[in-house]
């Protein structure tokens, strides 16, 4: 199982510095969400922390090698990454498309594995179906089965709930804590408090490029840091065996 270490790193967007100093760890066995207000530099150190984007100083460790000294196929087997952006060039069947998650699975395995992680996000029967002939919620929920069939330790996720309708938002972050409970490492970026604290065991603020907040979500998301990152104030209620966070502007 794969273990994150992110030290004092930096990234830039151009000639602007995006994350600065950031220091994170995404152990086996934990879900860690990554939030933050619009332009916080959340995709950037997502990227930067895989390996897809210039780090400036510090660095990202998977289990203990500097990600870039990582060999491209140990790195593919053990960290799976799924971008914010959905787009796809080409319209292939829903099955093909999962299956690109196998990347060194031989073709028969590669289907096996696209077939599976279909059915884990509930769009078996769309396996023969171009991705250019289907909604975009179940387009996204395709690139998960992706994600899931690179059958990785550490899974990261950039806003993989977004235009998904509540049902499948419940059951994409499910499947994703499923993943850490069975010893795997998450790190996931969203914008919806609610979900990022119902599901992650730990939840990492940034604003403005750094971590302003680390833990368990009822102390991650106190209400000095939601006033002061997001302008919002909030509490925190009792509903069932569940805690909520319920929002509004300050």
């Amino acid at each position: 199982m794969s273990r994150l270490s992110i030290r004092n790193l930096h990234a830039r967007q151009g000639a602007r510095e995006v994350v600065s100093g950031v220091n994170l760890e995404v152990t086996p066995g934990e879900m860690v969400a990554l939030v933050g207000p619009n332009g916080a530099g959340k995709s950037t150190l997502m990227l930067a922390a895989a390996g897809l984007h210039r780090i400036t100083r510090g660095e990202s460790r998977l289990d203990g090698e500097v990600i870039h000294k990582v060999d491209v196929v140990q790195r593919s087997l053990r960290l799976g990454y799924l971008p914010q952006e959905r787009r796809l060039a080409w319209g292939m069947p829903a099955l093909e498309v999962a299956a690109l998650g196998a990347t060194f699975a031989t073709p028969p395995a590669a289907r096996e594995r696209g077939r599976e992680a279909l059915a884990l996000f509930g769009i078996e029967n769309l396996a023969g179906t171009s991705v250019f002939a289907l909604s975009g919620g179940e387009r996204a929920r395709v690139l998960l089965a992706r994600l899931f069939a690179t059958q990785a330790s550490l899974l990261m996720a950039d806003e993989p709930v977004a235009g998904l309708d509540p049902d499948a938002q419940l059951m994409c972050l499910e499947r994703l804590r499923d993943h850490s409970r069975a010893g795997g490492s998450v790190l996931v970026t969203l914008h919806d408090l609610t979900l990022a604290a119902r599901f992650a065991d730990r939840v990492a603020v940034l604003d403005q490029g750094r971590i302003v907040s680390d833990g368990p979500p009822e102390n991650a998301l106190s209400q000095r840091v939601l006033k002061t990152a997001f302008g919002l104030k909030a509490q925190w209620v009792e509903a069932g065996d569940q805690r909520l966070l319920l929002a509004e502007r300050a």
